[in-house]
């Protein structure tokens, strides 16, 4: 256990204004709004854009000094309506910050005024995500925008019912290549997947006979496509009309613990059935995962499932040696902590360090030595007897200081390229980290 200390010397932990940031910009056609100061919006574009090296969609309301004595209520109503009015979304996404939670900024009330002075404003989706620096981290901020996005957007269950049968939806799905025929999951990633995951995750329920309905799905508006010019709405993503396709779902998945509440709000509102993950990187956890798809079809496991199992198999028994002797100091965000920690201690590597940013989780998942909240100073302190270092690219201080191997994972990842599309869960994912990570020992 490491000494306690009263601040905060090197932080890993991210605004969960970020976090909401990355939620929203997996959903098509939405503006995505932060009610603070534009120097909080510039730092998260600079944030996202180092690590996905691509442009970021996000507008603020631009609050001044005089807001923080006065409030911020009628920036709220005014960028609401000038993003309606000049960019036409078809979704508004609004998240707080520190300054105008702390100051008692009621965005409800604001929206609700608006409303009554702009009418033609009543059909636009516009969903508040409370989004304080001072809730958590990163993580927080996801989770809280994605509980969001799912009542706020389901919320009408006669607009849900109709839409979902509509032929507009019909058109929407053909459009992506969906089969109406195909049975459809949903699918809730956390913030720790990155949009290769989110592409894996959709490949492995496609094999199972299933469509995806992903919310929010970063493998199509992150993935690293090519964009003709930037645009200030989110392109690609989950589709207005997904959300109200929710009721006809067979199933909810949700991955990471902190998407739990999010599935369980679906099994109360629809009856849909919902399964938590919360790890999918592991032979363990995708065994998990897959018998779970294959006792809902009452299909045979695809004989490309069971090709990826034997090759991760094999990796098992070619390189155990080499696993039993990692000494690895884990410092993430508590999903991904726990996905990456729990596959290495599962291989026999021993766990020395397990530094989360917040403590979201912290009582409910176990690893093999204590879950620590701490920031990276306590990584330079804790991980002195490690042989590898896992953390995102703000970890490369310590390692450099304590001249040791670093695996780069999490956000933000700035000096290794391609991590946005890297795939660590599942049978192949899975094989691909313990690569990664045998490889990153290597002199």
């Amino acid at each position: 256990m490491m000494n306690a200390r009263s601040y905060q010397g090197n932080p890993q932990k991210n605004s969960p204004a970020l976090g909401a940031t990355l939620a929203f910009l997996g959903v098509n056609g939405l503006l995505a709004l932060l009610h603070g100061s534009q120097g909080c919006s510039s730092f998260i574009r600079l944030q996202l854009s180092r690590h996905f090296r691509e442009p970021i969609p996000l507008n603020s309301t631009a609050l001044l000094e005089d807001s923080a004595i006065f409030g911020g209520w009628e920036y709220l109503k005014k960028g609401i309506a000038v993003a309606a009015d000049k960019y036409k979304p078809q979704i508004i996404g609004v998240m707080s910050t520190g300054l105008t939670e702390t100051f008692g900024d009621d965005m409800v009330s604001a929206l609700s005024s608006l409303r009554s002075e702009r009418t033609d404003l009543l059909d636009l989706p516009v969903v508040l995500a409370s989004t304080p620096d001072y809730i958590g981290s990163m993580q927080e901020g996801y989770q809280r925008t994605v509980e969001s996005l799912l009542t706020t957007l389901t919320a009408n269950s006669e607009i849900a019912e109709e839409v979902s049968g509509s032929s507009k939806a019909e058109e929407d799905s053909k459009a992506r290549g969906q089969s109406e025929s195909l049975p459809a999951v949903v699918l809730l990633p956390g913030c720790h997947l990155t949009p290769g995951d989110v592409d894996e995750l959709k490949e492995i329920v496609s094999l199972f006979g299933f469509q995806a309905i992903t919310i929010p799905d970063l493998s199509i508006s992150l993935d690293g496509h090519a964009e003709l010019e930037a645009a200030p709405l989110v392109q690609g993503g989950t589709l207005l009309e997904d959300f109200r396709r929710l009721a006809k779902c067979r199933a909810c998945f949700s991955f990471g613990l902190s998407m739990e509440k999010a599935g369980d709000f679906l099994k109360r509102t629809y009856g849909i059935p919902h399964t938590n993950f919360p790890s999918l990187t592991g032979l363990a956890a995708a065994d998990s995962f897959i018998l779970t798809l294959a006792r809902l079809t009452g299909r045979p496991i695809p004989e490309k499932v069971l090709r990826q199992r034997d090759r991760l198999l094999d990796t098992l028994v070619d390189f155990h040696d080499q696993l039993g002797k990692l000494r690895v100091a884990v410092a993430l965000e508590m999903d991904l902590l726990y996905s990456l920690s729990s596959c290495l201690a599962e291989v026999g590597a021993e766990i020395t360090l397990a530094l989360a940013a917040s403590p979201a989780g912290i009582h409910r998942l176990s690893l093999p030595v204590p879950i620590e909240v701490g920031d990276l100073e306590a990584l330079e302190e804790g991980a002195q007897t490690s042989t590898l270092i896992i953390a995102n690219s703000n970890g490369r201080q310590a390692a450099d200081m304590l001249k040791k191997p670093h695996l780069r994972a999490g956000l933000p990842v700035f000096d290794r390229v391609g991590y946005p599309q890297k795939c660590w869960i599942g049978y192949e994912g899975t094989q691909q980290f313990l690569f990664d990570t045998l490889n990153s020992q290597s002199k």
